[in-house]
């Protein structure tokens, strides 16, 4: 018994070390050079090329700031026997924003999917708010939830825009895929998993560019 404790300790300590290493690599030289060699040079450059040149780096590096910084604390906390769960999981290779949500910031995302959106829900559905109409409460379910979201952040008008944005993206692909499942236009090839990627990625980029405050200056 206390040489199976002792192999767990030593897997928890190698997936520890693991994950640090990632967390290191991410934040501190990844995340950094994107900085110092794309995102300042780009911050005050005028134009509308830069601005896009600029919410590319800006997404890269709050991906490898942010990720770097939760595999750290996922690896810290394996040394002491604690597993923490996820908070990114390859999210730029999402082909559609529910996926996308469901890989970015799940920790954040996933509460408030359970204290939010849902309690919104049973809430408008229990007082028929919007007549007994279910795609109608969760539409709205969706553009309150991430509006939060975005309030969370700060109550500055690129957070609150940042999460209304996000909330509308969701009822748009929503939207979409109820059109779509009726009518069967795009499927579920490879072509099709790629532009679904492909379109995802810029217009969730889209949404950081906001976040990063650059359009309201």
């Amino acid at each position: 018994m206390a040489a199976s404790r002792g192999r767990d300790y030593l897997d928890d300590v190698e997936a520890g070390l693991h994950r640090v290493a990632q967390g290191v690599l991410y934040k501190f030289i990844l995340a950094y050079l994107i900085y110092r060699h794309a995102l300042r040079p780009l911050a005050t450059r005028p134009g509308t090329l830069a601005a896009v040149e600029y919410m590319y780096a800006f997404s890269a590096y709050l991906f490898f700031d942010f990720a770097g910084y939760s595999a750290f604390a996922i690896g810290v906390a394996r040394f002491f026997g604690i597993h923490v769960p996820e908070n990114f999981n390859a999210p730029f290779l999402s082909h559609n924003f529910r996926e996308m949500w469901d890989r970015w910031h799940i920790s954040l995302s996933w509460w408030l999917r359970d204290h939010v959106y849902m309690r919104f829900m049973l809430t408008a559905t229990r007082r028929k708010w919007f007549g007994g109409n279910a795609w109608w409460a969760h539409a709205a379910g969706l553009v309150l939830t991430m509006g939060l979201m975005g309030c969370w952040h700060g109550l500055e008008p690129r957070y609150v825009v940042y999460g209304l944005y996000q909330g509308v993206m969701l009822v748009v692909y929503d939207v979409f895929a109820r059109w779509n499942r009726r009518h069967a236009i795009v499927g579920a090839g490879r072509l099709a998993h790629l532009a679904g990627v492909l379109t995802t990625v810029n217009l969730f980029c889209f949404g950081l560019l906001i976040f990063s405050g650059r359009l309201f200056r």
